[in-house]
């Protein structure tokens, strides 16, 4: 059974569609979170993930914040301007679709959550020490998060004290049965590792393995989008730059 394993859409279509054309012949798709934020199309996000059926979504904090499950207070003044613009643009079915998702699951033997498997939601895992609290939080060997944008390796060797942290790059596979991990496949539609290529992973539940993938989008028509909907320019610059 392969599985694609998707992060952080956040509304940028042709990011989306350029990772579902190179993910190919897969058996199920898992989100983890945050479909809609920031970029142009949110309807259109929800809806792909309606239609091929993702078995598996997870809400994260825009989700709900577009939603009104949760205060924008403490999102930047960038991030308020997009969740206002894009809680106009949601159907009642779209709405009710981002309502019935989880901040959290297991399938499959493998622990979700759009943050961290302690605080799903809002907890960045950006550091071992806090890649470390979180092992504690999970009994699974692998646990799959989003949220960072950034795609990386957190793994508890055996009888160690404190888990490594690493860069996770394209192409790298691992097998899941060689010890504990936390892993995040990076964003689709907003990557900000320095890569602005569309992120995503591959999980092939016979060989036990989770390889990285990067794409090439077309950034400059997603960049038309962003200022055709009166966005901040600012969201056009950055998924220029993965930053």
């Amino acid at each position: 059974m392969k599985i694609l394993v998707v992060s952080d859409i956040h509304g940028n279509r042709a990011a989306l569609e350029a990772v579902l054309e190179t993910a190919v012949n897969v058996d199920a798709i898992w989100s983890l979170g945050d479909i809609v934020g920031y970029g142009p199309n949110p309807g259109w996000c929800i809806d792909k993930m309606i239609e091929l059926g993702a078995s598996l979504s997870l809400c994260g904090n825009h989700d709900l914040a577009c939603i009104g499950r949760i205060a924008i207070a403490d999102f930047n003044p960038i991030a308020q301007i997009a969740t206002r613009w894009t809680a106009t643009q949601l159907s009642d079915t779209q709405r009710q679709f981002l309502m019935s998702l989880p901040a959290k699951s297991i399938e499959c033997n493998v622990t979700l959550a759009h943050g961290s498997p302690r605080h799903p939601v809002w907890e960045y895992i950006d550091s071992p020490t806090v890649a470390t609290e979180n092992f504690g939080h999970f009994e699974t060997n692998v646990c799959l998060v989003g949220h960072s944008h950034v795609a990386a390796i957190a793994e508890m060797p055996a009888r160690a004290s404190r888990a490594t942290m690493s860069h996770w790059q394209a192409g790298q596979s691992i097998d899941l049965d060689s010890g504990r991990f936390i892993l995040n496949p990076g964003s689709v539609g907003q990557p900000r590792d320095g890569d602005p290529r569309a992120a995503f992973a591959m999980l092939d539940l016979e060989t036990g393995t989770i390889t990285a993938h990067r794409v090439h989008y077309d950034i400059a028509s997603e960049q038309d989008r962003i200022r055709a909907a009166g966005l901040p320019i600012q969201l056009a610059r950055r998924i220029a730059l993965g930053r």
